[in-house]
């Protein structure tokens, strides 16, 4: 009788050895952020447009306001074999113009969603767009695959939810899960920069800023809107904002 609790609790104890350690084997499930930055033919985002040019003390601005509308058209591979998207882009002034009847020549870009970064060639320069897996307050080269110089960009927010409100519509459309680069925040006597770009899980970039100033004059504090009071700014500031998107 002895032996047969010994042989028992022998075989529990080498049953619990063998669970501990097959839960020692389990994994934490990496978050990429592929999702980001999807790559399926026919995809594509409208765009509402708003660019004002600051002509500097006395000449006021000049404000330009139109539509993008990005398309995944098709993939290839480029020339290191890497399947690549056919990205392009057509521009309208207005939503009762159909997108046959474009206003310039179509423009197209490339983008390369690779397992470690993603990878968009927007007039002939390559950017760095993001880098997986993502990480809060991760930082890299943006300008790391042309000549343009070294510039950090950085994961600032990272599957948060957000609601943008469109500047023509008014509209208010939620998204479950973003991501938000900062690529540049640099200011100086004599100018300064700020450019983000914003992701949506599922859908792609949703909004984008390019705000540049040669004046003297410092932005407002958090570099969010430009100051129409300071008639002596100078530079461009220049948004894309999310419209709808989908599968044609």
């Amino acid at each position: 009788m002895k032996r047969k609790i010994t042989y028992s609790v022998l075989v529990v104890c080498l049953l619990s050895i063998v669970f501990f350690s097959c839960k020692k084997k389990e994994y934490t499930k990496i978050f990429y952020g592929y999702d980001y930055f999807p790559n399926n033919v026919g995809h594509y985002i409208i765009y509402e447009c708003d660019s004002m040019v600051y002509l500097g003390s006395g000449f006021g601005k000049i404000t330009y306001r139109y539509q993008i509308k990005e398309v995944i058209d098709s993939l290839y591979n480029n020339n290191q074999g890497q399947p690549t998207q056919r990205v392009v882009r057509y521009k309208r002034t207005s939503d009762t113009i159909p997108w046959s009847n474009i206003l310039v020549p179509e423009k197209v870009w490339t983008a390369t969603l690779l397992s470690s970064m993603a990878i968009r060639q927007e007039d002939n320069y390559q950017y760095v767009k993001l880098v997986f897996p993502a990480s809060l307050n991760e930082t890299w080269n943006g300008n790391n695959l042309n000549t343009l110089g070294a510039q950090n960009y950085e994961y600032t927010a990272l599957n948060t939810p957000y609601d943008l409100t469109t500047i023509n519509t008014k509209q208010n459309i939620h998204f479950d899960s973003t991501l938000t680069v900062l690529e540049i925040k640099d200011s100086s006597f004599l100018n300064y920069g700020y450019y983000f770009e914003q992701y949506a899980a599922g859908i792609g970039m949703i909004h984008r800023i390019v705000n540049v100033d040669t004046s003297s004059i410092f932005p407002p504090p958090g570099y969010s809107t430009p100051d129409t009071s300071l008639s002596t700014t100078r530079g461009v500031w220049y948004t894309e904002t999310y419209l709808s998107s989908g599968n044609q």
